[in-house]
């Protein structure tokens, strides 16, 4: 029987849990969800500032310091400016989003210096350096006019997130968001749960660009009521259950563009485009999604092209009679449901220019280029899971994504507790052991309650997976009658091997869903 041994600190580079985020539940309270930094009205430069002004795109990543190659079809892999729809011109923002640029430079590695640099005169440009520890459950005030960069490679946010509310002129790059999760709320319902790594609401050209998204509270990047000229690109959304939710208005207004962005062990809003004039999705990569991938919502026009659909539920749906999805030599491996094309009345070629590049490029480029620069994540050969902090992780989800992606195999302990959330061991983790830390089987408990139609508790789609000394739940109640079965583990095939494993509430079914 495997021990638990505490977890070698250097085996998850950049991915340690804050010390605040262990203790979470009633202790953050008034905290979560609080503002960090409203930014006052325009003060003299803080001390981080330099006093320099930097206008030429150019010198400013030299300044981040990422790499000016490679290139794609469309341009460099580090663009100079913003594309997609974030780079339309308005007549108020006739070059479109250019964030700070032109503005005073400013270098931030504190909470304090991040909420005295956005109080500086605008345009301003923060340059984060390392680690920047927030508040936990804090959104932090983005003002306009602003560009936060990170430096380098490691620049991270951690605890909290960003706030865009009714600004203009924003670019965010080459930032890790992390570890706002809340130990126990998955479905991020509790009310002190309002921890999005960044939220855009009412506001106009923003650019979100080489960013991750990782284990955060509530949603990854929210964009919402009335947002408009908004791209998302080469950012890695990972190890959560809602990552990109658009809409929450009854407009039909908003235009974003989504491109060269990976998704990876995601459950839900893959993303959910809901009332958006057109969304324009291109060369994408859904990893592992188990509730449902792109869904056309309300009166949405979504366009997705070139894009690949890896062991995804439901892929490319249209929810709503006056929702509209079109599809462009998308790539669906070992996904399964809804997969539809009715056609849109828009054109994104008729508002930027872009080029695609091939479909069966797409997994090797966003391997290796979405997300910060120099982003490499190193799971361990043994990973903790505890809901008290002192694991490697706080949820079991978080730590099957970590054992997919790995090159080798993984052994997951996961120590007592009750955690209700859905699991999927994706193709990618053969070999994987999943185990509890005691041997108890009463002591580890995973739960989730949905019909077997919907998805079980824990589903394992990787062959040869070892499941030991853990009860697997599904509290399903057959609210309308209709007798529907509830799985606590469906397998793809018979090589899993259960060792003391106890079911409530729900069986195990052999079947694979993708047939």
């Amino acid at each position: 029987m495997a021990q638990h041994r505490a977890p070698t600190r250097s085996t998850i580079s950049r991915r340690r849990l804050p010390a605040v985020g262990a203790a979470i539940g009633a202790a953050i309270g008034a905290a979560a969800g609080a503002v960090l930094a409203a930014a006052p009205a325009a003060v003299a430069a803080p001390g981080g500032s330099s006093g320099q002004r930097i206008g030429d795109p150019a010198d400013l990543l030299r300044r981040m310091r990422v790499p000016r190659r490679p290139s794609v079809a469309g341009g460099a892999v580090w663009s100079a400016g913003p594309t997609g729809f974030a780079a339309v011109p308005t007549s108020s923002r006739p070059h479109g989003a250019r964030g700070g640029l032109g503005g005073t430079v400013h270098t931030v590695r504190t909470a304090d210096e991040l909420t005295a640099a956005l109080a500086a005169e605008a345009p301003r440009i923060l340059l984060v350096e390392g680690t920047l520890t927030l508040p936990f459950g804090t959104m932090t005030d983005i003002p306009s006019r602003t560009s936060v960069l990170g430096v380098g490679t490691g620049a991270e946010i951690v605890g909290g997130g960003f706030r865009l509310l009714e600004v203009s002129d924003v670019v965010i790059r080459n930032l890790t968001f992390r570890d706002s999760f809340i130990a126990g709320d998955w479905d991020g319902k509790s009310e002190e749960n309002d921890n999005d790594g960044i939220r855009v609401d009412t506001s106009d050209h923003v650019w979100i660009d080489h960013c991750e998204f990782a284990r955060l509270g509530d949603g990854q990047v929210d964009i919402r009521k009335d947002s408009t000229h908004v791209t998302v690109s080469w950012c890695h959304l990972r190890d959560h259950n809602k990552t990109l939710g658009v809409g929450w208005t009854d407009n039909v207004l908003t235009t974003l563009t989504i491109h060269h962005v990976r998704f990876s062990n995601t459950h839900q809003r893959n993303g959910s485009i809901d009332n958006v004039a057109l969304c324009h999705v291109y060369n994408c990569w859904l990893g592992g999604s188990s509730s449902y991938g792109m869904a056309s919502r309300g009166a949405s026009q979504l366009l997705i092209e070139h894009s690949v659909f890896d062991a995804v539920r439901n892929p490319i749906g249209a929810s709503d009679p006056g929702s509209r999805v079109a599809q462009n030599g998308n790539l669906r491996d070992g996904s399964w449901g809804s997969w539809e094309d009715t056609g849109i009345d828009d054109d994104p070629a008729d508002h930027y220019e872009y080029a695609l590049d091939p479909v069966d490029e797409v997994r090797d480029l966003l391997r290796r280029h979405a997300g910060p620069h120099g982003d490499a994540e190193k799971a361990p050969r043994r990973l903790h899971v505890a809901q008290d902090g002192s694991g490697d992780m706080l949820s079991v989800h978080a730590a099957a994504g970590a054992a997919t992606r790995s090159p080798h195999p993984v052994e997951v302990i996961v120590h007592p507790g009750t955690y209700r959330e859905t699991v999927t061991i994706w193709p990618g983790a053969r070999d994987l052991i999943l185990r509890g830390a005691t041997g108890d089987p009463a002591d580890v408990v995973i739960t989730y309650d949905k019909p077997a139609s919907d998805w079980a508790t824990l589903t394992v789609l990787a062959p040869d997976v070892t499941l030991a000394d853990l009860t697997l739940e599904n509290l399903y109640e057959d609210a309308d009658g209709a007798g529907r079965p509830a799985h606590a583990l469906r397998t793809a095939d018979d090589t899993a091997l259960l060792e003391n494993v106890r079911f409530q509430g729900g069986g195990h079914e052999i079947a694979d869903p993708r047939t």
